[in-house]
């Protein structure tokens, strides 16, 4: 995992650029340790290295450092990610970081990239 000095502002740490999310993506979230799902939210945005999550009930519940299962769904293709929780940006939004990435995941992730672009 790569560190970013603390004190630049959040554009200046991100390794990639990120992309803002209209309503066709769809967000199903299990919490890895329970095996359980925890609900769908809404991506916010996603870059290749994760994706912001908003509207999700759940919220709340959600702390920095759960490692969560993803299943991120748009009209052409169903993806099954995994990463951690690395920060809440507000009450409702919480970031992502995406952990164990495949070639082929890495390769699906800048598809759905390339469309929202």
């Amino acid at each position: 995992m790569n560190t970013f000095p603390t004190n630049l502002p959040d554009h200046d740490r991100r390794r990639f650029p990120r992309f803002y999310v209209g309503s066709h993506l769809t967000l199903a979230i299990e919490d890895e340790s329970l095996k359980e799902s925890i609900g769908l939210g809404e991506p916010g945005d996603i870059s290749l290295g994760g994706l912001r999550v908003r509207n999700l009930p759940a919220c709340p519940n959600v702390l920095v450092g759960d490692r969560l299962g993803l299943l991120l769904m748009d009209g052409q293709e169903a993806l099954t990610l995994h990463g951690e929780v690395v920060h809440h940006g507000t009450e409702d939004t919480f970031g992502i970081e995406f952990r164990d990435m495949s070639p082929s995941e890495n390769r699906a992730v800048r598809g759905i990239i390339k469309r929202l672009a």
